[in-house]
């Protein structure tokens, strides 16, 4: 039988190079096919994704980009040129599960972890870009690992980053800051070129940190180190290792040490600035020394090339408005200003707001109060268009489904059309073998198309999901203008759909604002058994009853009078939303949104 078997594979083997499967090794040498390489692919795939895409398959099938090296492009274009995170994703996932099957049986190359530890850093990207920061720290600190054990300065320092940012966002900045300054540590201690660029963004990751939390004088010991490691770089080159010969590392000095002054103005123009008041007051004479601080780090941005940049721009404004320095303030912002293509940005919005504050800071209380009322609707357009997002993402779940599924009925097609090709190959020399062999490949077969199946039902519900959102939202329903009216509602309708005529009722003719609008209100008005009417609110829709589906409706209209009408009182604005009383709607909008009215008016004015 062993004898059989062998004979077997080699046939197969035989076969399957003489019918094109792969090239011989002299003919891959020899002839490299130059249009289908992983360059060519890479440099159209943001503009021309599915192009790029089919680079890949055709670089594979000629030999030029192994499979995995294949799946892991594949995930970069679905990220990066069509923007599909959940495809990505599951890209990703998927060559992790296969490089986890390969590793039980052989030992992973170098190139093959650092497509692992590539293929992590892309996750991380991704789930940052999905704001999934659990998913985010456990790539993460999966990454950290792989760059360690491979020596990445650059890759150890971009997710430790990532890791100490969210967990500055999770509100945990000192624990952030300690993990920060354990990996500058380390990062400096490597006597390499890479370990000096990789120490120098995590400290900016660090300064940012401390900046956004008002920690002005913990900033400068940073920038002072940080200083020290560029001076080391541009005095002795000869101690860092990895500078190729000839390579000139004068632009990368200029720039961080640019950086570097940039960062360090700021915290001693922060430091004056916050001076001025209680508690952080100080004497006029220390004030002084800290803004001539400010002045020298400034003089020595401005004598390094990295100066004539927009992003010193973007850094510098930051200490000019604080330094009192309004002309150079209006300097820069104006040549920041000059390069918008796209004002919808959170960079744009940014600006506004420093603008607004050196406004308010030379009394021009107009133009300050004009900057902030522009960044207030550059700001509710920027959340328009996030919810706009979020809502094209649900959109591509069902869409992810629909190409897996395709992709794997490929699969199994070429799976059946390869066992079809080896039995007649084989021919009548293990007739008896190959049946037997053929018969348990097609049961594979079949399980897989039952896993297709349940995916299949899968797919329905995320479809029936985003119909459902997208068809019958509230928002949606009472902003219509659609001038057909249902049919009256009758008992004999199922509980859903006797939910939606008379949601649809409510909302188009806003009976929730009458105070006095129940369950017997609406009784009266249909004729319905008040059980019908439980029941249609209570199983029928997202709500357990009817006071709380009314209450949703009046809380939505109440906020919109707050942020709109700043001449009614909140008790009529409680009245006019159909509120029984101030004091409840006072009571239910502190549930619902944790302030009172009277903050969340403040707010939006």
């Amino acid at each position: 039988m062993k004898q059989l078997l062998l004979y077997i594979s080699i046939i197969t083997l035989i076969g399957c190079t003489g019918t094109g499967g792969h090239r011989p090794s002299e003919e891959k040498e020899g002839a490299v096919d130059t249009v289908y390489t992983e360059p060519a692919a890479m440099s159209i795939h943001r503009n021309e994704p599915d192009r790029a895409l089919a680079m890949i398959d055709s670089a594979v099938i000629v030999g030029n980009i192994t499979p995995q090296r294949a799946e892991y492009l594949r995930a970069i274009i679905q990220y990066g040129g069509k923007r599909d995170y959940n495809l990505s994703r599951q890209t990703c996932l998927n060559l992790l599960k296969e490089y986890e099957k390969l590793h039980k049986t052989q030992k992973l190359s170098n190139e093959d972890s650092t497509t692992i530890l590539h293929t992590y850093t892309l996750l991380v990207s991704i789930e940052y870009s999905s704001s999934n920061n659990v998913a985010l720290v456990r790539y993460a600190t999966e990454a950290s690992r792989l760059a360690h054990i491979l020596d990445s300065p650059s890759d150890i320092g971009k997710m430790e980053s990532s890791i100490a940012r969210v967990m500055a966002e999770a509100g945990k900045t000192d624990e952030s800051l300690d993990r920060m300054k354990k990996i500058c540590e380390e990062l400096r201690q490597m006597d390499s070129f890479k370990g000096v660029v990789s120490y120098h963004s995590t400290s900016k990751e660090m300064l940012h940190t401390l900046l956004d939390n008002d920690r002005f004088v913990e900033m400068v010991p940073v920038c002072l180190s940080m200083l020290e490691r560029i001076d080391e770089l541009d005095k002795h080159p000869e101690r860092f290792s990895d500078i190729a010969e000839g390579f000139d590392t004068s632009e990368f000095i200029d720039m961080a040490r640019g950086q570097t002054y940039a960062f360090l103005a700021v915290a001693y123009a922060r430091q004056y600035s916050a001076a001025k008041t209680p508690p952080r007051e100080l004497t006029p004479a220390v004030r002084a020394q800290l803004l001539q601080k400010a002045r020298a780090a400034e003089a020595a941005v401005n004598q390094t090339q990295w100066c004539h940049s927009l992003d010193c721009d973007k850094m510098m404004t930051a200490a000019y408005h604080h330094m009192e320095e309004f002309d150079k303030f209006d300097t820069a912002m104006d040549r920041i200003d000059s390069t918008k293509t796209d004002t919808i940005t959170n960079n744009h919005l940014i600006s506004l707001y420093q603008r607004s504050v050196a406004a308010k800071m030379r009394g021009q209380t107009e133009r300050a109060y004009w900057y902030m009322e522009r960044a207030t609707n550059l700001r509710d357009s920027i959340d328009q268009r996030d919810q706009r997002n979020q809502l094209n993402e649900l959109a591509t779940v069902y869409h992810l489904q629909e190409e897996q599924l395709a992709r794997q009925q490929k699969e199994a097609e070429a799976e059946l059309s390869h066992i079809i090709n080896i039995v007649l190959a084989i021919g009548l020399v293990a007739v008896a073998l190959v049946l037997v062999w053929f018969f348990r490949q097609k049961h594979i077969v079949e399980r897989k198309n039952r896993a297709l199946a349940r995916e299949i039902a899968e797919n329905a519900d995320y479809r029936e999901k985003y119909e459902r959102l997208t068809l019958h939202p509230i928002s949606s329903a009472t902003e219509s203008e659609a001038d057909a009216v249902p049919a009256a509602p009758t008992s004999q309708l199922p509980d859903d759909v006797l939910y939606q005529q008379l949601s649809d009722i409510i909302l188009r003719e806003q009976l929730y604002l009458d105070p006095m609008l129940d369950r017997q209100a609406l009784v009266d008005r249909f004729s319905l058994p008040k059980e019908r009417i439980g029941a249609a609110f209570a199983k029928g829709s997202p709500y357990k009853s009817l006071i709380d589906f009314l209450t949703d409706c009046r809380m939505h209209y109440a906020t919109k009078l707050l942020a709109e009408r700043s001449d009614m009182s909140i008790a009529e604005i409680a009245q006019a939303s159909g509120f029984p009383s101030a004091d409840t709607f006072g009571r239910n909008f502190r549930q619902k949104y944790a302030l009172t009215p009277s903050q969340y008016r403040k707010q939006q004015g």
